[in-house]
Protein backbone atom coordinates (compact mmCIF):
# COMPACT_ATOMS: atom_id res chain seq x y z
CA UNK A 1 0.00 0.00 0.00
CA UNK A 2 1.61 3.73 -1.16
CA UNK A 3 -0.86 5.40 1.38
CA UNK A 4 -0.08 4.99 5.12
CA UNK A 5 -3.74 5.84 6.11
CA UNK A 6 -6.91 4.19 4.56
CA UNK A 7 -10.34 3.00 5.31
CA UNK A 8 -10.90 -1.11 5.20
CA UNK A 9 -13.94 -3.11 6.73
CA UNK A 10 -12.55 -5.03 9.70
CA UNK A 11 -13.58 -8.07 10.91
CA UNK A 12 -13.47 -8.89 14.79
CA UNK A 13 -13.08 -12.30 15.87
CA UNK A 14 -11.99 -13.21 19.26
CA UNK A 15 -8.49 -15.55 19.41
CA UNK A 16 -8.19 -15.18 15.89
CA UNK A 17 -5.31 -13.32 14.32
CA UNK A 18 -3.40 -12.98 10.72
CA UNK A 19 0.12 -12.09 9.96
CA UNK A 20 1.84 -10.74 7.13
CA UNK A 21 2.94 -13.52 4.34
CA UNK A 22 -0.06 -16.64 6.29
CA UNK A 23 -3.18 -17.12 4.51
CA UNK A 24 -6.44 -17.62 7.01
CA UNK A 25 -9.16 -19.36 5.61
CA UNK A 26 -12.80 -18.62 6.86
CA UNK A 27 -16.20 -19.43 6.94
CA UNK A 28 -18.51 -16.22 6.40
CA UNK A 29 -22.06 -17.19 7.48
CA UNK A 30 -23.36 -13.65 9.12
CA UNK A 31 -25.74 -11.58 7.20
CA UNK A 32 -23.52 -8.66 7.73
CA UNK A 33 -20.43 -10.02 6.96
CA UNK A 34 -21.93 -11.77 4.07
CA UNK A 35 -22.49 -8.26 3.29
CA UNK A 36 -19.19 -7.16 4.16
CA UNK A 37 -17.14 -10.03 1.68
CA UNK A 38 -19.66 -8.97 -1.16
CA UNK A 39 -18.58 -4.89 -0.79
CA UNK A 40 -14.94 -5.55 -0.23
CA UNK A 41 -15.13 -7.65 -3.49
CA UNK A 42 -16.01 -4.96 -5.36
CA UNK A 43 -12.96 -3.04 -4.37
CA UNK A 44 -9.63 -3.37 -6.18
CA UNK A 45 -7.95 -4.25 -3.21
CA UNK A 46 -10.17 -6.68 -1.82
CA UNK A 47 -8.45 -5.67 1.77
CA UNK A 48 -10.05 -7.38 5.05
CA UNK A 49 -8.52 -6.13 8.49
CA UNK A 50 -8.95 -8.95 11.18
CA UNK A 51 -8.77 -7.56 14.94
CA UNK A 52 -9.22 -9.17 18.84
CA UNK A 53 -12.42 -8.06 19.70
CA UNK A 54 -14.89 -5.12 20.14
CA UNK A 55 -14.96 -4.56 23.81
CA UNK A 56 -17.82 -2.02 24.36
CA UNK A 57 -19.32 1.63 22.66
CA UNK A 58 -17.91 4.41 23.55
CA UNK A 59 -20.04 7.75 23.08
CA UNK A 60 -22.21 5.65 20.48
CA UNK A 61 -19.23 4.73 18.44
CA UNK A 62 -17.39 0.85 18.10
CA UNK A 63 -14.76 0.96 20.59
CA UNK A 64 -11.41 -2.37 20.06
CA UNK A 65 -10.03 -3.58 22.78
CA UNK A 66 -7.03 -3.96 20.50
CA UNK A 67 -6.55 -1.03 18.04
CA UNK A 68 -3.91 -3.43 16.35
CA UNK A 69 -4.79 -5.78 13.72
CA UNK A 70 -3.98 -6.79 10.80
CA UNK A 71 -5.33 -7.19 7.22
CA UNK A 72 -4.94 -9.32 3.87
CA UNK A 73 -6.13 -9.65 0.73
CA UNK A 74 -9.38 -12.13 -0.06
CA UNK A 75 -7.19 -14.74 -2.19
CA UNK A 76 -9.68 -17.27 -2.87
CA UNK A 77 -13.36 -17.25 -2.83
CA UNK A 78 -16.18 -19.86 -3.07
CA UNK A 79 -19.95 -20.01 -2.30
CA UNK A 80 -21.73 -22.55 -0.94
CA UNK A 81 -24.71 -24.11 -1.34
CA UNK A 82 -25.86 -22.97 2.02
CA UNK A 83 -25.28 -19.55 0.50
CA UNK A 84 -22.33 -19.48 2.69
CA UNK A 85 -18.69 -17.68 1.60
CA UNK A 86 -15.56 -19.75 2.24
CA UNK A 87 -12.59 -17.26 1.99
CA UNK A 88 -8.72 -16.96 2.17
CA UNK A 89 -7.37 -14.08 3.17
CA UNK A 90 -3.59 -13.43 2.15
CA UNK A 91 -1.99 -11.22 5.16
CA UNK A 92 0.17 -8.20 3.81
CA UNK A 93 0.32 -5.52 7.00
CA UNK A 94 -0.61 -5.09 10.25
CA UNK A 95 -2.04 -1.90 11.01
CA UNK A 96 -3.09 0.68 13.78
CA UNK A 97 -6.90 1.42 14.31
CA UNK A 98 -7.66 5.45 14.16
CA UNK A 99 -11.12 5.22 14.36
CA UNK A 100 -14.13 3.24 13.39
CA UNK A 101 -17.48 3.62 12.05
CA UNK A 102 -20.74 1.28 11.80
CA UNK A 103 -22.00 1.54 7.97
CA UNK A 104 -25.54 0.93 7.08
CA UNK A 105 -24.71 -2.60 5.32
CA UNK A 106 -24.31 -3.59 9.42
CA UNK A 107 -20.85 -4.18 9.29
CA UNK A 108 -17.64 -1.87 10.78
CA UNK A 109 -15.01 0.01 8.92
CA UNK A 110 -12.44 1.62 10.44
CA UNK A 111 -9.69 4.15 9.30
CA UNK A 112 -6.12 2.55 9.80
CA UNK A 113 -2.63 3.67 9.73
CA UNK A 114 0.33 1.58 8.63
CA UNK A 115 3.19 3.70 9.47
CA UNK A 116 4.54 2.26 12.60
CA UNK A 117 4.21 -1.54 10.12
CA UNK A 118 6.13 -0.33 7.15
CA UNK A 119 8.40 -3.63 7.29
CA UNK A 120 5.86 -6.21 7.84
CA UNK A 121 6.49 -7.25 4.30
CA UNK A 122 10.33 -7.51 3.80
CA UNK A 123 10.41 -9.32 7.11
CA UNK A 124 8.74 -11.81 5.90
CA UNK A 125 10.56 -12.43 2.89
CA UNK A 126 14.21 -11.24 4.48
CA UNK A 127 14.29 -14.73 6.15
CA UNK A 128 18.57 -14.47 6.19
CA UNK A 129 18.76 -11.99 8.99
CA UNK A 130 16.73 -14.52 11.31
CA UNK A 131 19.20 -15.46 14.35
CA UNK A 132 17.00 -18.67 15.34
CA UNK A 133 17.51 -20.83 12.36
CA UNK A 134 19.80 -23.02 14.58
CA UNK A 135 17.41 -22.77 17.55
CA UNK A 136 16.48 -26.02 19.32
CA UNK A 137 13.87 -24.53 21.62
CA UNK A 138 11.06 -23.80 19.32
CA UNK A 139 10.17 -27.50 18.10
CA UNK A 140 11.34 -28.98 21.54
CA UNK A 141 8.78 -26.95 23.51
CA UNK A 142 6.35 -27.48 20.54
CA UNK A 143 6.44 -31.35 21.06
CA UNK A 144 5.70 -30.97 25.15
CA UNK A 145 2.96 -28.27 24.43
CA UNK A 146 1.30 -30.07 21.86
CA UNK A 147 1.41 -33.33 24.26
CA UNK A 148 0.13 -31.11 27.36
CA UNK A 149 -2.56 -30.28 25.14
CA UNK A 150 -3.25 -33.32 23.87
CA UNK A 151 -3.57 -32.01 19.98
CA UNK A 152 -2.75 -34.33 17.15
CA UNK A 153 0.31 -33.18 15.43
CA UNK A 154 2.09 -34.11 11.71
CA UNK A 155 5.34 -34.30 12.62
CA UNK A 156 6.74 -35.30 9.35
CA UNK A 157 5.80 -31.75 8.57
CA UNK A 158 6.64 -29.87 11.43
CA UNK A 159 10.45 -31.16 10.91
CA UNK A 160 10.19 -30.31 7.86
CA UNK A 161 9.54 -26.56 8.34
CA UNK A 162 12.13 -24.24 9.42
CA UNK A 163 11.76 -22.53 12.40
CA UNK A 164 11.35 -18.74 10.06
CA UNK A 165 8.32 -20.95 8.48
CA UNK A 166 7.19 -22.27 11.57
CA UNK A 167 6.73 -19.11 13.74
CA UNK A 168 3.79 -17.56 12.39
CA UNK A 169 1.66 -20.47 11.41
CA UNK A 170 2.28 -21.59 15.03
CA UNK A 171 1.19 -18.42 16.23
CA UNK A 172 -1.92 -18.30 14.42
CA UNK A 173 -2.95 -22.02 14.90
CA UNK A 174 -1.66 -22.93 18.49
CA UNK A 175 -5.08 -22.65 20.82
CA UNK A 176 -3.28 -19.53 22.90
CA UNK A 177 -5.16 -17.31 24.56
CA UNK A 178 -6.16 -14.04 22.91
CA UNK A 179 -3.84 -12.10 25.23
CA UNK A 180 -0.91 -14.09 24.28
CA UNK A 181 -2.14 -14.07 20.33
CA UNK A 182 -2.22 -10.29 20.60
CA UNK A 183 1.48 -9.99 21.77
CA UNK A 184 2.45 -12.54 18.92
CA UNK A 185 1.05 -9.97 16.63
CA UNK A 186 2.44 -6.63 17.91
CA UNK A 187 5.63 -8.38 18.02
CA UNK A 188 7.66 -5.85 16.42
CA UNK A 189 10.03 -8.29 14.48
CA UNK A 190 9.96 -11.67 13.45
CA UNK A 191 13.08 -12.08 16.01
CA UNK A 192 10.68 -11.17 18.96
CA UNK A 193 7.94 -13.27 18.22
CA UNK A 194 10.08 -16.39 17.82
CA UNK A 195 11.53 -15.67 21.85
CA UNK A 196 7.48 -14.81 22.70
CA UNK A 197 6.25 -17.54 21.07
CA UNK A 198 9.33 -19.85 22.91
CA UNK A 199 8.61 -18.17 25.82
CA UNK A 200 4.65 -18.88 25.64
CA UNK A 201 5.17 -22.65 24.66
CA UNK A 202 7.54 -22.87 27.98
CA UNK A 203 5.25 -21.15 30.63
CA UNK A 204 2.99 -23.62 29.18
CA UNK A 205 4.57 -26.72 29.77
CA UNK A 206 6.58 -25.47 32.94
CA UNK A 207 4.38 -22.68 34.29
CA UNK A 208 6.64 -22.23 37.76
CA UNK A 209 9.72 -21.74 35.90
CA UNK A 210 10.23 -18.07 36.93
CA UNK A 211 13.26 -17.85 34.04
CA UNK A 212 10.80 -18.61 31.54
CA UNK A 213 8.01 -15.40 33.08
CA UNK A 214 6.62 -13.55 29.89
CA UNK A 215 7.45 -10.01 30.52
CA UNK A 216 5.17 -7.57 27.80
Amino acid sequence: MKKSSFIIPVFPLDGVIILPGTLLPLNIFEKKYLNMVEDCLKTSSRLIGIVQPIMKKQNNDPSFKNIIGCFGKIVKFEETEQNTYLISLKGLSRFQIINTNLVKRGYLKSNVSTENFQNDLNQISNYKSFKFTEDKRLKMNLKSYLKLKKLDSNWNYINSCSNFDLINQLSMICPFTAHEKQMLLESITIDERYILLVSILQNTVNPNEEQNQIKH
